[in-house]
């Protein structure tokens, strides 16, 4: 007569090595993955200081976006990453006289974008509360981006922006954000982040 005898020990402790081995191997997948989201995050909010003396503003602009001093503005950035319209942030001054008020400036802005904007519409004016409790004015409007490339001349991207003006007494702060209208919400995070380091 033969007796079976059964090794029970054995295979629980292989059972329970084998669960160690998944949850062990599940938390190291799931610390990775956190961890690639924060550096993701970190990337992505990454940003590059920059200080103009002469007009006392100073700002934390998006790392990588290309810096314009060029222009008649103070500064721009623009990410050149993008496919298409490349976002923009740019920040101007514009004099202000006595017996001028911010109606003035709008009206002057209206002008000026009619002339050298594609199709430009104004869609609305609002008050604008920025991060540092400062009271502005905000204006929406749209516009379409023709492509400067002779290659691309049927390229055109539909362009959401909008003007901060900011009354300082002797000038007019105007922050400019411009995206292509698809991605203009999305975009808006990036823009906060921008008003919330700027000094002025």
């Amino acid at each position: 007569m033969t007796e079976v005898i059964e090794i029970r020990g054995t295979e629980e402790e292989t059972f329970r090595q084998y669960r160690l081995g998944h949850f062990l191997t599940l938390a190291v997948a799931v610390f990775v993955f956190l961890y690639g989201l924060n550096i993701r995050a970190s990337t992505i909010n990454a940003t590059t200081p920059y200080t103009d003396i002469q007009a006392g503003i100073s700002v934390k602009y998006p790392k990588n976006w290309l810096l314009d001093v060029t222009g008649d503005y103070v500064f721009r950035v623009r990410d050149m990453t993008r496919i298409g319209f490349k976002t923009t942030i740019q920040v101007s001054l514009r004099p202000i006289s006595a017996d001028m008020t911010d109606q003035n400036v709008l009206t002057s802005l209206h002008i000026t974008r009619a002339e050298t904007l594609f199709a430009y519409d104004p869609q609305s004016t609002e008050p604008y509360l920025l991060p540092n409790d400062l009271q502005g004015t905000a204006m929406y409007y749209t516009y379409i981006e023709r492509d400067p490339n002779p290659f691309l001349e049927s390229a055109s991207y539909p362009v959401t922006g909008m003007d901060i003006l900011v009354n300082t007494g002797s000038q007019v702060l105007v922050i400019t954000f411009r995206a292509e209208s698809s991605t203009f919400n999305d975009e808006l995070a990036t823009f906060t982040r921008f008003l919330e380091t700027l000094e002025f």
